[in-house]
């Protein structure tokens, strides 16, 4: 009599979630994970897997939790059910007013955090609008925007990289 026995590798599941308030995606060497849409995936036992993190425009990749930690490519050996966590933030850029001219008045911002007279530069996460507003002092005129801005009305600047506004006051 013949009696064959067949063994196979038992497989162990990866899981891969994202967290944070930027975005990306996470992929695996060997195929598999392609974490946008598919965040789990089974691998046989002792394979070596490499997760790599790919921040979307306007977000950066702070770093692993989980199964590994730190910022380089994930490389972890699948012997057991394997959690991983991805964190992504949004990237934060510097909107900074300038004043010039004859005369002299303030620029507040919308959302809070530019009151220019004394806080003249302030940072915002990516895709905000920030609205400027020009206020004159007392027997003095705002003249206009230059720089990211043009114009007298309200200044709405998209916060999708550093900018810069001057804001122009005459007497």
């Amino acid at each position: 009599k013949n009696v064959s026995a067949t063994f196979t590798l038992q497989q162990f599941a990866m899981t891969v979630t994202k967290s944070g308030a930027g975005s990306g995606t996470v992929s695996s060497t060997p195929s598999g994970i392609s974490c946008g849409a598919d965040c789990f995936e089974l691998f046989d036992y002792g394979t070596t897997v490499t997760l790599t993190a790919i921040p979307d425009a306007g977000s950066t990749f702070t770093g692993w939790s989980g199964a590994c930690t730190g910022i380089a490519p994930c490389v972890v050996s699948v012997t057991s059910t394997t959690n991983v966590q991805a964190s992504f933030a949004l990237n934060s850029y510097p909107l900074t007013v300038t004043k010039t001219g004859s005369g002299g008045g303030t620029v507040t911002s919308s959302p809070t955090g530019i009151n220019c007279g004394a806080d003249c530069t302030e940072n915002y996460t990516h895709g905000t609008l920030v609205t400027l507003t020009a206020t004159a002092n007392p027997g003095n005129s705002f003249a206009g925007w230059s720089g990211a801005c043009t114009g007298t009305g309200s200044c709405v600047v998209n916060m999708i990289t550093a900018r810069s506004v001057t804001a122009t006051f005459t007497f």
